[in-house]
């Protein structure tokens, strides 16, 4: 019996299932091709107030009984919105979670939302967007990709006035144009029959026969330097970079680079700034990726006076890496990439993320073995490659929060 199974519909929904029959939870996620580097500018926080729209329930199924009956059945739901995607997650049980998504599904397809509860929960977004710039670090990163791509990263939760300027027949009309079969895919992993997650999908999407309206793309721009004043205990350091897209084939070779400078506590940049110099209690890097451009990011907190100290020893680990990567970083860098692919793959919601970008991505499932294959084959002199493509200086967004503005 073939373990990873998909179907398409009629109308274009893509339908993606892998059953562990030696696992008892299951996970469900319903994905729309549609987030917030895709907004209009004058609709910017729209997809993050539909995300927020879909739980208010149906006309039968208000958000309290929704809440209830999900909770019966020991599911639990969740929903993000990223750049290019919002997604809808269900998990729970097994033998239950069937009957969660059947429930779940139904609520996203037939969502009511009452006028007063649309007001009522845009106000709750505008307190969400406070508690954000409440944060310096959470504040610093929306602001430090904004700078480095442009519209297509603006804060995913929009500004206070795009919020408030959000009326709510625009958002039932974005998500007319935007929740549609042929730009909707959905993924379920757990112990659960193929036929019966196509089913139940089928019930509720299947008649559905709009199509998606396309929108121009979000051009892409970058601005150098960026502060924003806040007084807080720490500064917080945001050192951005564009990277590889995430379709890129020599992608492996920039993440094994990655990981020697900033991936874990024995990487370049731990060591030097944490542990020989006592600079900061984290630093460290992350790669983020879309079918069109990349990102690095590099984060660091610090005392305030040490900003430009910090920024300085950052430089100076870029250049040393752009000069060389010994044969032992290397093995290291391998060995921690593969032992996080193994141990994401033990779990539910990487397995049902996986499943549903390697369709998205390439058109089929990537083995894990095909992807730890591929580090295996990354040479030295690959690695060193990406890093002097991505890592130049020159080329570098730094965006600070905090109360001392850097000198560089």
């Amino acid at each position: 019996m073939r373990l990873i199974r998909k179907t398409v519909l009629p109308n274009g929904l893509k339908i993606l299932t892998e059953r562990t029959p030696y696992l008892r939870g299951a996970v469900a996620h319903l994905r729309f091709g549609i987030g917030s580097g895709l907004e209009p500018l004058k609709l910017h926080g729209i997809a993050h107030v539909l995300e927020h729209m879909v739980f208010k329930g149906t006309p039968t199924l208000d958000q309290v009984a929704f809440g209830n009956e999900i909770a019966r059945l020991g599911c639990s739901t969740n929903a993000s919105t990223g750049f290019e995607s919002t997604t809808y997650e269900l998990d729970g049980p097994a033998e239950t979670v069937l009957k969660g998504l059947d429930v779940f599904a139904g609520v996203i397809a037939s969502f009511h939302v009452p006028a007063e509860e649309f007001d009522k929960e845009k106000d709750v977004i505008q307190e969400e967007y406070k508690m954000i710039q409440d944060d310096p670090s959470s504040w610093g990163e929306d602001l430090a990709y904004h700078a480095l791509l442009g519209e297509f990263a603006h804060p995913t939760i929009g500004t206070p006035d795009s919020i408030d300027g959000l009326t709510r027949s625009m958002v039932l009309q974005f998500a007319k144009e935007h929740y549609t079969p042929d730009n909707m895919i959905v993924g379920v992993v757990g112990n659960v029959e193929h036929e019966q997650v196509v089913e139940v999908i089928a019930k509720h999407f299947g008649e559905l026969t709009r199509t998606r309206v396309e929108l121009p793309d979000v051009p892409l721009s970058q601005i150098s330097v960026r502060h924003e004043e806040e007084d807080c205990e720490q500064e917080q350091v945001f050192l951005g970079f564009r990277a590889p897209e995430v379709t890129r084939r020599d992608l492996p070779a920039f993440d094994v680079a990655m990981t020697i400078l900033g991936g874990d506590s024995w990487s370049r940049l731990f060591q030097r700034l944490r542990n020989e110099l006592g600079l900061v209690y984290q630093v460290d890097g992350s790669y983020s990726g879309w079918p069109h451009v990349g990102s690095y990011m590099i984060y660091a907190g610090c005392q305030p006076a040490e900003t430009d100290r910090v920024i300085a020893e950052i430089r100076s680990e870029l250049g040393k890496l752009r000069q060389g990567i010994t044969q032992d970083e290397l093995f290291r860098s391998k060995a921690m990439l593969k032992s996080s692919l193994l141990m994401s793959s033990d779990q539910l919601g990487n397995k049902v993320h996986k499943l549903i970008d390697d369709e998205l991505l390439f058109g089929t499932y990537r083995a894990y073995e095909q992807d730890i294959a591929e580090l295996d084959a990354v040479t030295v002199e690959e690695a060193l490659r990406l890093a002097n493509e991505v890592l130049d200086p020159d080329k570098m967004t730094q965006v600070t929060v905090g109360p001392h503005q850097p000198q560089s």
